[in-house]
């Protein structure tokens, strides 16, 4: 149960991030606000660690925290792409489900099979995301061209989560700052190629605060969620994060949930209470 309760956190916060982070792209360059919420977050995660006393990863720790940055840095610009090509409908879902599934199979061959109820709520939170995550009345022609962006994104995402299982073992805060390290320095290279501004306006630096906060936090959820419990649990319940992000823009923008959202809302309900048996 603590498990699943951490998971459950790490979503939560997860969501909260997305939503801030898309409520701040309306007003500010989608790269600066990655690249500053990843830099604001920096000096926060090192002050906790030195003053927690979270041990330092081994150089095999700090290798893989690197390469876990670039997974999540460069999966969010190929999730970014795929957005500004108009293709969110399917986009959000794609990725949101590689990104639980990837863990899932991972999760098989490392920790064996999970009980039947586990698995069986493990497929229906699966199902819940692409509900949640997908437009009412969006047409899906999964083709290649629709699905490739948002699917390398969601692999590189599930390898993320791949990478933060193994190295949650050794350390919890450090490995967050080190991949926060590669993940702005392959996002200001890949910005300063194309040319993107990244100095936002400086009204919008609480927002940015905000992010930060949000995704540390769900990554250390996260990170915990999978020392006490199992990875595929863990990454399945933290890919639930769009329901919070959909939930919180029906309250605070307004926006309308659709129907088949609050169907995959009651789903993720029903995906949960089966893990939990």
């Amino acid at each position: 149960m603590t498990a699943i309760l951490f998971g459950l956190f790490s979503a939560l916060t997860y969501g909260a991030a997305d939503f801030t982070g898309g409520f701040a792209s309306r007003r500010v360059n989608s790269y600066a606000v990655v690249i500053w919420s990843d830099i604001l977050a920096m000096p926060i995660i090192a002050a906790a660690a030195w003053l927690s006393g979270d041990t330092f990863p081994s150089v095999r720790g700090v290798w893989l925290s690197l390469l876990s940055g670039v997974f999540g840095g460069v999966g969010i610009l190929l999730l970014y792409r795929s957005f500004a090509e108009g293709r969110m409908s399917i986009a959000a879902p794609v990725s949101a489900l590689m990104a639980g599934m990837l863990p899932v199979v991972v999760g098989m061959f490392t920790q064996g099979l999970p009980g039947v109820f586990v698995f069986a709520g493990m497929a229906l939170a699966l199902i819940a995301i692409w509900f949640i995550a997908r437009e009412e009345g969006s047409s899906l022609q999964l083709n290649w061209v629709n699905v490739r962006l948002p699917l390398i994104a969601g692999i590189l995402f599930g390898m993320f989560f791949v990478l933060m299982h193994d190295i949650g073992g050794e350390s919890i805060l450090w490995p967050i700052f080190i991949l926060r390290f590669s993940a702005v320095a392959v996002l200001v290279f890949i910005a300063y190629l194309i040319h993107q501004p990244l100095t936002p306006p400086f009204r919008q630096w609480y927002l940015l605060l905000m992010i930060s906060v949000f995704d540390v936090t769900g990554n250390m959820f996260f990170i915990l969620s999978n020392r006490v419990g199992r990875l595929d649990v863990a990454a399945v319940l933290a890919s639930l994060y769009p329901s919070v992000t959909v939930l919180l823009a029906w309250i605070f923008l307004k926006e309308r949930i659709s129907r088949s959202q609050w169907f995959g809302v009651l789903l993720a309900v029903a995906a949960i209470a089966l893990i939990a048996l």
